[in-house]
């Protein structure tokens, strides 16, 4: 493979992984991964990464954020001028979305989906949680195609709802080191409690019931920046950084749909 920037591009924050040439969708350090705002995409961190990049090194971008995409690929363009840019459809990608809209789905979910084919194609069916500014608990079926899942708001986008949404709830931020006390002895503390302890709740369920229908022995997979979440599921979990990213460099391994 030639050497590839993966471009993530979620509703909060925009990733990017660079796959060195010959790199394959297994490889992909820490060091080799950057989150930015789009408000930064001429500073000196977007700089720094893109000067260690080939620059005429393919970027593929999965977006949610239309506006957000164009901005990254303005900036692209700045800074390497004579790099290739191509904005991913689902309609591209090499697998089969056995749902009623496929063009409707978001196209991280399906790459979270295809890496875990790519990385683990042994494990037929799986379920495959990304945690991010909305949780998605989705479904590998038996050929490794997308088979559906489900969509819920993650703890940030439950906080500000509870604030935005109420008179006198605060807004408050969970710490991810710490499980709050499960009985809350002041607001806070009973914000904190319901939302993780309702998220936690909310996604063993779900995994729960999808195992009825798939096989209680289904392998799961957690990604996305909420990922820490996995220690409390109580479930045999297997977590893996930057699925999406890594499902950008895999449908480029298994050949991009023209």
């Amino acid at each position: 493979m030639n050497s590839l920037v993966a471009v993530d591009i979620g509703n909060s924050s925009i990733k990017l992984g660079w796959f060195p040439a010959g790199k394959t969708a297994a490889d992909l350090p820490e060091s080799h991964v950057m989150t930015i705002d789009v408000q930064n995409l001429s500073s000196p961190e977007w700089d720094a990464f893109c000067m260690r990049v080939a620059p005429d090194a393919h970027w593929v971008i999965a977006s949610v954020n239309q506006a957000s995409c164009e901005a990254v690929s303005t900036a692209i363009t700045q800074s390497s001028p004579r790099a290739s840019i191509v904005q991913l459809d689902n309609s591209m990608l090499p697998m089969q979305i056995l749902v009623d809209s496929p063009t409707a789905v978001g196209t991280d979910r399906l790459l979270a989906v295809l890496a875990v084919t790519a990385l683990y194609p042994t494990a037929r069916p799986a379920i495959v949680i990304d945690s991010g500014t909305a949780v998605t608990v989705d479904v590998v079926d038996r050929n490794g195609n997308f088979a559906g899942g489900v969509i819920m708001p993650g703890s940030n986008l439950i906080a500000r709802a509870l604030n935005t949404g109420t008179a006198q709830l605060p807004e408050i931020q969970l710490d991810k080191n710490q499980p709050p006390h499960p009985i809350g002895t002041n607001t806070t503390a009973a914000i904190s409690a319901g939302i993780f302890w309702g998220l936690i709740g909310s996604i063993k369920e779900l995994v729960r019931q999808q195992r009825i229908v798939l096989g209680e022995s289904t392998p799961i997979f957690v990604s996305g920046g909420d990922g820490w979440l996995a220690q409390y599921l109580e479930l045999d979990c297997q977590r893996v950084p930057h699925l999406c990213l890594k499902g950008i460099a895999a449908a480029l391994q298994i050949g991009l749909v023209e």
